[in-house]
């Protein structure tokens, strides 16, 4: 049984918010922005405990944690021991999910209830009809049967007790059509001890520095149940059942048996000689005052729980002692030593009990490598349990996940009081955004999911020069300190993929190109609602340009690596395949449509537009009106195409170096000495701005 949706209102800071989780889930977003309100949220479902009048978002409202399961099994229901009640609760399922809701009032306590389809009109209502049936007996009692229920005397002829009424009411009811009925939240049809037993159980670890109760092994604590799930798994060895047998026989020396035969109960004294004689003696001098008294000892029976919750862990450091007294770090690495210790010695198909592990901050106290060593612990451990993480670390994400959810809440501070919002991309339901999340994470560009913003570059010169360049145009402008991540997408083919990822985090996108994007790539810049407008600027901007080419007449000058490159792109091999296929056509038919000639002159299109970017470094192209135009369409929308070419045209002059990078580094030392009036303009708005400023403005205002 999994958790296929949650719903939480009016808890902290969620004032409502809605997720669908899956094996594994990380939570991230800044500081005090409601990430652990997630995971006390569900907590609170499955334990009930109290809530502080501090945790509600609204006092006149009600906090309430909805879940649905899914998923559903034989095995869990088995879990409820009653067959009746197993009945029961088998009857709220509805599509293979069941839906329960823990509603905390002004009490500051909670009630369980149960999603379930019940009658529509409220005389078959278990509170109504209980109501109404108060004090009616006899001839009260067919009367009112007969006028609500529209029952027969014959039907009522036998009708004596409220219980046989309700039960004929229920009967009623239960033969209602479809039409009659609808789904309300109602209270259980059982004791919530009933239902219990299939939720799973959860383990919770907070984010804390201190934790000298967090490492007790009592069975109530994070620690203590971490130590109960491995000795569990011992429970089915040999040495287990030896040790059983032995508690047995130690409880028969120090306790009478009470053995039942036949019916027939006898009691069975073989307790140790020095037993029996203490409480002879006891009850002898006792008898001194009190002559008709009987006096039994009755030791507990001693178990094994009772020993695992009293185990100690020393830790030799040079200097052994309890965990107790070592450092955070060895502490909370010990807590993710046994966690680890039970995924390896798991065995999925045994018949374990459930469990939903819920981590605040995992990543505290470890090295970046740990941090993805721990990741991959939990991914195996989200194979059998589900596990909900909350992180700060770029570290702790995996570009092989699988069944994830990533959930990034963050608060809307124009709401008074401000509250939190939740954007969320769960990989199974959602597999779209998976290549890109993978590209993302093996580009090391995971930072930008705790950001508000970005700036996608296309290589490192890029990366570095605006770094640097930043703090010169305005002191103020450092992305490093204002959390602006700057990521390499290592080519156009990548943004699109990257834009919508990280806009569906809510993160505002920009992105730096080069000039030669408006010839090559153009269809994978995301344009949205303007896609229409931008192609009719784009269509201005290349008619002119093919003009200008005709005028000067200009001519490929293509090289044979040129050739080579579009040869070995997978684009142009696609194409090439259609062409051979579109040949064999026109032999068969003798006629193409004019859709397929156009496919055949797109397979030449790098020779085209080799000639345009030819046209675009004359001087007649530079400040043309239509590229200018189109260029600060793209600005408005967030994307920074470079005027001038490529960022190495934005370089002062006498800059060297050995490769991009180090010419990128020099550039920026010769520019700690210089003003930036070098820098190039272009026309916006009626006026001539530098560039490469009215960029940074845009980013950082």
């Amino acid at each position: 049984m999994k958790i296929s949706n949650i719903h939480i209102e009016n808890f902290r800071g969620l004032k409502q918010i809605n997720l669908n989780p899956a094996q594994m889930n990380c939570v991230i977003g800044e500081n005090n922005a409601g990430k652990s309100s997630i995971l006390l949220a569900l907590k609170l479902f499955l334990n009930g405990s109290r809530v502080n009048i501090n945790d509600y978002y609204d006092l006149t409202k009600p906090i309430i944690i909805e879940v649905s399961f899914n998923s559903i099994t034989d095995n869990d229901l088995l879990k409820i021991v009653d067959a009746e009640h197993r009945i029961r609760i088998r009857n709220l399922i509805q599509s293979n999910e069941i839906k329960f809701q823990r509603k905390y009032d002004s009490t500051l306590s909670s009630e369980l209830l149960c999603y379930k389809k019940v009658p529509k009109n409220e005389i078959y209502t278990e509170n109504w009809y209980n109501e109404n049936l108060k004090g009616k007996t006899g001839s009260a009692l067919k009367d009112f049967m007969k006028l609500t229920y529209s029952l027969s005397d014959e039907q009522v002829s036998d009708l004596r007790t409220q219980a046989i009424a309700k039960e004929q009411i229920e009967q009623i009811a239960s033969a209602l059509d479809e039409e009659d009925l609808h789904y309300i939240w109602s209270s259980l049809p059982t004791g919530i001890n009933v239902v219990s037993p299939i939720f799973p159980e959860p383990i919770y670890i907070p984010a804390v520095k201190d934790f000298s109760d967090d490492t007790k092994t009592k069975e109530t604590t994070s620690f203590g149940k971490l130590v109960k799930i491995l000795f569990s798994q011992i429970e089915a060895s040999e040495e287990f059942n030896e040790i059983q047998t032995a508690f047995e026989n130690l409880n028969k020396m120090l306790n009478r048996q009470l053995v039942t035969n036949n019916n027939s109960e006898t009691i069975i004294d073989n307790r140790l000689e020095s037993v029996k004689q203490l409480e002879l003696d006891i009850e002898r001098v006792l008898q001194e005052s009190f002559s008709n008294i009987k006096l039994e000892l009755q030791i507990p029976n001693p178990e094994l729980k009772q020993i695992f919750n009293s185990t100690q862990i020393l830790i030799d450091d040079g200097i052994k002692s309890t965990i107790d007294y070592k450092g955070d770090g060895i502490k909370r690495s010990l807590v993710f030593s046994i966690l680890r210790t039970y995924v390896e010695r798991l065995n999925i198909s045994n018949n374990n009990p459930d469990y939903l592990f819920l981590f605040e901050e995992p990543e505290l106290y470890l090295h970046p490598n740990g941090q993805r060593i721990l990741y991959s612990v939990l991914e195996k451990l989200s194979n059998k349990d589900q596990v909900f993480v909350t992180t700060h670390s770029p570290n702790f994400f995996s570009a092989t996940a699988k069944e994830t959810c990533f959930i990034k809440i963050y608060k809307d501070s124009l709401s008074s009081p401000p509250y939190s919002k939740a954007k969320e991309i769960n990989f199974v339901q959602n597999s779209s955004y998976k290549d890109a999340f993978q590209i993302i994470c093996y580009e090391n560009t995971t930072p930008a999911f705790f950001s508000n913003k970005v700036l996608l570059v296309e290589g490192d010169s890029d990366l570095i020069f605006l770094k640097g360049l930043s703090p010169l145009i305005n002191s103020s402008y450092c992305f490093d300190k204002l959390n602006i991540p700057i990521i390499r997408i290592n080519g156009k083919n990548n943004i699109k993929r990257f834009v919508n990822f990280y806009q569906h985090f809510d993160i505002k996108v920009f992105s730096l190109l080069d000039r030669d994007v408006l010839l090559d790539g153009f269809t994978h810049l995301e344009l949205g609602n303007f896609k229409d407008e931008v192609m009719q600027l784009r269509e201005a901007f290349i008619t002119k340009v093919d003009a200008i080419c005709g005028e000067e007449n200009i001519v490929p000058q293509l090289k044979s690596s040129d050739i080579k490159n579009q040869r070995d792109s997978r684009s142009w091999v696609e194409k090439y395949y259609r062409l051979k296929d579109l040949t064999l056509k026109f032999e068969d038919q003798k006629s193409l449509t004019n859709d397929e000639f156009n496919e055949i002159r797109s397979l030449f299109e790098f020779e085209t537009n080799h000639v345009r970017r030819i046209a675009l470094d004359l001087e007649v192209t530079n400040h043309l009106p239509e590229k200018i135009n189109l260029i600060n369409r793209l600005y408005e929308l967030g994307y920074f195409v470079l005027n001038n070419g490529a960022i190495e045209n934005y370089y002062p002059s006498g800059y060297t170096g050995a490769d991009k990078p180090s010419k990128a580094l020099n550039a920026l030392e010769i520019l700690k000495t210089r003003n930036l009036n070098y820098l190039p303009k272009i026309s916006y708005l009626g006026n001539e701005d530098c560039e490469l400023s009215r960029m940074m403005h845009k980013i950082f205002s």
